[in-house]
């Protein structure tokens, strides 16, 4: 096994430098970090902390791999419901978890992610929250550099699963009983979407669409980013217009209805995921509700089937389209 000097002679450095650069001291020039990177790849060196991890083999390690998504994180209980279940189902399989949250891998490489990710002595990742856009990331995962589970990310190799519930038919069944039960004549359908680079936005927007095209109504998309305020501006821009405003999650639905009682009219909303907060906004809306904790027990499960050996398949799981009354969330 390579030790700090090999890396050091290979990039001709000195070993000092070496240990700044896999510190992320700040003090060194990108082509001396470049060049160190590169070495600790061609040599597949490891740190001394997490040698002794690997070769001591006494436990299984994971890393669970949160991307924050700033414009939703400070109100919503999704990644805790993730973070949860995955500690509960890990400690099930007496398997070890190290949290990871995006902000690490801001301004580092390719390689230097994945020796970050080597470091951490894990057999496993299961990321939350990833976007198209984390393009090192994604290239990562399809070069089969780790076993990785994703979580709301149709990405599927050898070495990879993904689990989800099926975001396109959820979206089109729930566009399809909002449109079919409203009052009234339907003509128009407000979308509020995701953010573009999103995988789930993708599926749910060809939901929608397919739902619209079968049943005959006029769709205007547009793209929220999930941010309630955004869906706020949306609706007072679109809303007049609208017979139904359909949205990817509940809160850019919860921004739809606060426009639309600012703007003194009244359009059927519904939302995506069932959130508690739902239960708190006194107005009446269906959601498709995920089980958050249990897709991440799911995902775990399916991490411990890869360190098996086993290949990369798809878990698609269920939903359902309900209401989150105030009841349903009191303690």
């Amino acid at each position: 096994m390579a030790n700090i000097g090999d890396v050091a002679k290979r990039a001709g450095v000195g070993v000092s430098t070496v240990s700044k650069v896999l510190n992320n001291y700040d003090n060194i020039s990108q082509a001396t970090r470049d060049k160190v990177m590169q070495a600790v790849t061609e040599l597949n060196y490891v740190p001394n902390a997490a040698a002794s991890a690997l070769s001591s083999k006494k436990g299984r390690r994971i890393a669970v791999v949160v991307f924050i998504n700033n414009k939703r994180q400070a109100i919503d209980e999704i990644n805790m419901q993730y973070l949860f279940g995955s500690f509960f189902q890990a400690n099930i399989h007496k398997l070890d978890v190290t949290t990871v949250f995006s902000g690490v891998f801001e301004n580092m490489s390719k390689v230097e992610i994945i020796h970050y990710l080597k470091s951490l002595s894990i057999e496993a990742v299961v990321v939350y929250g990833l976007h198209k856009e984390e393009i090192f990331f994604n290239e990562i995962i399809q070069e089969e550099h780790f076993r990785t589970v994703v979580v709301d990310g149709p990405i599927l190799n050898d070495r990879t699963s993904y689990v989800m519930v099926d975001h396109q038919k959820a979206q089109y069944d729930i566009a399809t009983q909002i449109i079919q039960k409203s009052e009234g004549t339907i003509r128009n359908v407000l979308y509020l979407a995701g953010r573009r680079d999103g995988f789930v936005t993708d599926l749910r927007l060809q939901g929608v669409v397919d739902a619209c095209d079968k049943l005959g109504v006029n769709l205007n998309a547009q793209y929220s980013d999930f941010s309630e305020l955004k869906a706020i501006d949306l609706v007072k821009q679109y809303g007049n217009e609208a017979d139904v405003i359909v949205c990817a999650s509940d809160l850019m639905a919860i921004g739809a209805v606060n426009a639309l009682k600012e703007m003194d009219i009244f359009r059927p909303v519904c939302g995506y995921d069932g959130i508690k907060l739902l239960g708190y906004i006194d107005y009446p809306m269906l959601t498709v509700q995920q089980d958050f904790y249990n897709v991440a027990r799911n995902a775990i499960d399916e991490a411990k089937r890869l360190i098996a050996d086993e290949k990369g398949q798809a878990i698609i799981l269920d939903y359902t389209i309900t209401t989150i009354n105030y009841e349903d969330v009191i303690m």
